[in-house]
């Protein structure tokens, strides 16, 4: 009977820890799985705070390369307004070089009165003056370059008298430009203003060049620079202000002129040196002059 008690005894005991167990172990599943319940939405958000973050860093990556390529083409822009600049400065250096010399050809075409080749002894009998104001001498100017072709159309004049004066604004550098061989001003430039005669009022003249406009030889078919623009447009405004020339690094501004008692049937040539010294003086024969190809042609 004591055996059978122990026994009772001892299975009791064993059911009671059984359960004990299975609700310990009830207790830690319920345990984790509230834990679970609990954790996993602050894992959820530090999951998602952690691709915002990375997001943000790869947006603020972006906008950093962006920066960077903007200021690569504000660089790139303002490197191509200095090229510009320097090869329109260049383009202007290459056709003054190109016309160094400016030249033009006078052609005397004809003469009608009689005049004396010394106008400082008259004729006996004659008045000198008279003379020459009865004397027709019809010329026709013409622009050339270097190699003998005209530049434009020739132009034909009536001057009174047989002494034919040409004036002229002439625009000289200084001199350190022209010992440095300085592209844009190392030759004098001059802009022809007029042709008349002795007899004849200079504001009578008849007009070649234009003032404002870039005269004929220095176009070369391209559009005007601003550079240009400062000397043409604004001569007189820089003659009068010293402190602009010499921010164009232009010695001297000014008009000038030339002349010549010319003969019938001889033909002159002006020559503008580097120097800005302007000379008109005969040519032995006349070469042919080739006339402007015309652009229209076909």
């Amino acid at each position: 009977m004591g055996r059978v008690n122990d026994t009772i005894s001892n299975v009791n005991s064993a059911i009671r820890n059984l359960l004990l167990a299975i609700l310990v172990a009830g207790a830690g599943i319920g345990g984790y799985k509230a834990y679970d319940l609990y954790n996993a939405p602050r894992q959820q958000l530090a999951d998602k705070q952690a691709e915002l973050d990375s997001t943000a860093s790869n947006l603020k990556l972006a906008n950093d390369k962006l920066a960077a390529q903007q200021k690569k083409v504000t660089d790139l822009s303002t490197e191509l307004a200095d090229k510009t600049a320097q090869v329109d400065r260049v383009e202007v250096s290459l056709k003054l070089l190109k016309v160094r010399h400016r030249l033009a050809r006078v052609r005397v075409v004809d003469q009608q009165g009689t005049a004396s080749l010394n106008p400082a002894i008259p004729s006996e009998g004659t008045d000198n003056k008279a003379s020459h104001i009865n004397l027709l001498t019809k010329i026709e100017f013409t622009e050339v370059d270097e190699q003998g072709n005209a530049i434009g159309e020739p132009k034909s004049f009536d001057i009174v008298g047989d002494m034919v004066y040409v004036d002229y604004l002439r625009v000289t550098f200084d001199d350190k430009f022209i010992e440095q061989s300085d592209l844009d001003r190392s030759t004098s430039i001059v802009l022809f203003q007029r042709v008349f005669g002795e007899h004849q009022a200079p504001a009578e003249g008849f007009q070649l060049d234009t003032v404002g406009s870039r005269p004929t030889a220095y176009a070369r078919g391209t559009q005007m620079t601003e550079f240009e623009k400062k000397i043409w447009t604004d001569f007189w405004l820089i003659a009068n202000d010293p402190q602009r020339a010499r921010d164009l690094g232009i010695n001297a501004a000014h008009g000038a002129a030339v002349a010549m008692r010319v003969q019938n049937g001889k033909t002159y040539e002006l020559e503008l040196r580097s120097t800005g010294e302007m000379s008109f003086r005969p040519i032995d024969a006349a070469p042919s002059i080739v006339p402007p190809v015309n652009s229209h042609a076909t």
